[in-house]
């Protein structure tokens, strides 16, 4: 009786320094296995320059109404390869608006264009310069391009809901968004022909003395 009982505590024994040497050799296998990862992770070399074959390059057109165009996106074409920064600045000079950024593995390579993407090219809108009605290249928000001044139409002359228009109109961007479109409904057009209409018949109205129907 005896010995079974020694027998079988002997096995008790043998099963547990088996199962601690599979648990302890698990750990000690599995060690390696995690501290490539975590060093890879880690790793310094996560900028995407030089531009290799494998980085993909986005060059994108920023114009001043805020509409981005992108004129190339894909793998970095040939002439590309093997720069750096220095040679990408030189290539793609800050001093013509290019700046470079790098997300992940893409570089962006991006255009300030001090000018309206194609189709606010052709928008206008009116706005006050100097006291008189102006027209603006553009949409609303952005009076950088003055084209005229309607030197036969003072401000002060004009109806008062049409001032009060063109005075929240100045601050465009502050405005809630219902005021913006408001806003944009009377004094945004999307052409010269279409600001030409509006102005004639605001002139008819202000010299019969009527209100032009601008109701804000």
């Amino acid at each position: 009786m005896l010995k079974r009982l020694f027998y079988a505590f002997a096995g008790l024994l043998i099963m547990l320094g088996v199962a601690i040497t599979v648990y302890l050799g698990l750990n000690l296998l599995g060690e390696p296995s995690i501290k490539p990862g975590l060093a890879v992770f880690k790793s310094d070399d996560q900028s995407v320059l030089p531009v290799r074959s494998d980085t993909l390059v986005q060059e994108e057109k920023e114009y001043l109404c805020g509409d981005i165009h992108i004129v190339f996106l894909g793998r970095a074409p040939r002439e590309l390869l093997g720069l750096d920064r220095a040679d990408l600045a030189r290539r793609y000079p800050s001093t013509e608006g290019w700046s470079m950024e790098e997300q992940g593995r893409m570089l962006i390579l991006r255009q300030r264009v001090k000018d309206f993407c194609p189709e606010h090219k052709n928008y206008r809108h009116l706005g006050v310069h100097e006291g008189y009605l102006a027209v603006y290249e553009g949409p609303l928000g952005y009076d950088e391009k003055l084209l005229r001044v309607e030197k036969n139409m003072p401000v002060a002359e004009l109806h008062p809901d049409l001032q009060l228009k063109l005075h929240k109109a100045g601050d465009f961007n502050r405005q809630d968004p219902e005021t913006q479109a408001i806003l944009r409904a009377e004094l945004e057009f999307p052409s010269e022909q279409a600001v030409n209409a509006m102005l004639e018949n605001l002139d008819e109205a202000t010299e019969s003395g009527t209100n032009p129907g601008l109701d804000f």
